[in-house]
């Protein structure tokens, strides 16, 4: 876990401040950061950005910014080649520690020094991004209506699987705001939000890595920020990530999310009236893309290996009946697989519990998490195909249903929860 009382959140390195300063001023400032990103497409990304800007917003004056974390310059080099008088770019290392949430936090930091009316956070692993989805994030910010304005999109698994099927769920029912992709790393802000963000002691925590994009949520959440979605068009399938990268990722995702639980207890054991997102779509695509090839055997196959490898951890954390339920599922064929939903959501609940009040190593809890994660978006895949985009919406939908009608459940688990008894394990 990462140190939680690094200091503050990161900066941009010398000598960009004073490129900055030159600039002086922005109306909008775009950003991205990128890590292992091939400079073409880093370039690429750089280029859709100036194109939308130009040709959206030609009267306003629009400042791109990259954070890069590559020792050489050649991925920077690509994206700086870019710019133009008529709108620069700018990209830069970092100084704090590297991360998704410690790049954004060095470009929301330089970007308040140009005063712009609205600041735009692009994804640099989300291929696709065109022109339109820089006027389909900005304007609701831009026309006031909006602090903070999340990308919603054509999602399709197993890239959309940690949002449909945790992030999503979790959101809407603790949270009660109905956001469709909460763990989307696209969005915009207003300048008064990101000055309040940075002021946020969370930087030595899992939100200046992975986390960053669904701490966003509560924040703006139970801080009182008006936040809405625009439909932006589809999000392609993504390269897929190392074992070890994806599994750090969803520790990383995960264990912000939970924690929230403890940080903001009052907040969301009120009763609280969902919160109505507003949704923008003049700048939509609708061009959609096959889905990808799926290991259904594969996933069936990790919760097996993830029943040998943590049960003694699932025994500590799962009610009786769940875990019972769980031991029933590992030794199913894969013909006969099916992983309830309801279950689903008691689980994730249990984890949540665990995390925050058991005596265990969270990131323990949350990678022990992972194989039943996967065992759920196997049964979860099935569920879904031959859906039209809209059943899949309603399967989705289903789901966070579910962990609506758990709260309860949680309560519960929450309130009655008693410390685990030391019974020698090693630990």
């Amino acid at each position: 876990m990462v140190n939680e009382h690094a200091p503050m959140h990161a900066v941009l390195r010398s000598p960009t401040p004073h490129r900055l300063r030159q600039v002086a001023s922005a109306d909008i400032v775009i950003g991205f950061t990128t890590h292992s990103i091939p400079p073409a497409r880093a370039a690429q990304l750089a280029r859709q950005a100036v194109i939308g800007a130009e040709k959206y917003f030609p009267g306003l004056k629009t400042v791109i910014i990259n954070t890069d974390t590559g020792l050489s310059s050649r991925t920077r080099d690509a994206i700086q080649a870019v710019g133009s008088a008529r709108t620069p770019v700018i990209a830069s290392r970092y100084t704090g520690v590297l991360g998704r949430g410690g790049g954004i936090s060095a470009i929301l930091h330089g970007a308040l020094h140009l005063k712009p009316k609205v600041m735009v956070i692009l994804d640099s692993h989300t291929t696709g991004i065109s022109p339109r989805w820089i006027p389909a994030l900005a304007t609701l910010v831009l026309n006031g209506r909006a602090h903070i304005v999340k990308a919603r999109y054509g999602w399709q698994l197993p890239d959309s699987a940690l949002n449909d099927l945790l992030v999503y769920p979790f959101t809407r029912a603790i949270w009660k705001l109905n956001l469709q992709h909460p763990a989307g790393g696209d969005f915009a802000l207003s300048p008064q939000c990101a000055a309040e963000i940075l002021a946020q002691d969370v930087w030595g925590t899992e939100v200046n890595a992975d986390g960053f994009d669904v701490w966003l949520n509560t924040f703006a959440i139970t801080q009182g920020w008006r936040i809405a979605q625009a439909a932006v068009g589809e999000k392609p399938p993504q390269p897929a990530l190392s074992f070890t990268r994806t599994l750090t990722r969803f520790k990383n995702v995960v264990g912000t999310m939970f924690r929230q639980l403890h940080l903001r207890q009052r907040q969301w054991q009120t009763h609280r009236k969902r919160i109505k997102v507003s949704t923008f779509t003049e700048f939509s695509n609708r061009a959609k893309t096959a889905p990808p090839d799926f290991d259904l055997e594969g996933h069936i196959e990790a919760l097996a290996l993830g029943w040998m490898a943590h049960r003694g951890l699932w025994q500590r954390i799962m009610f009786a009946e769940n875990l019972a339920a769980v031991e029933y599922l590992a030794s199913q064929p894969v013909q006969n697989f099916h992983f309830p939903s309801d279950l689903w959501a008691k689980i994730a609940y249990d984890f949540a519990v665990v995390y925050n009040k058991g005596e265990r190593d969270p990131e323990a809890v949350t990678a022990a998490l992972y194989p039943l994660f996967q065992g759920r978006l196997a049964s979860f895949w099935g569920e879904v195909a031959g859906l039209t985009a809209v059943g899949q919406a309603g399967t989705v939908a289903a789901q966070a249903a579910e962990f609506e009608d758990m709260l309860s459940y949680l309560n519960y688990r929450w309130e009655k929860y008693l410390p685990w008894v030391d019974s020698g394990e090693k630990r």
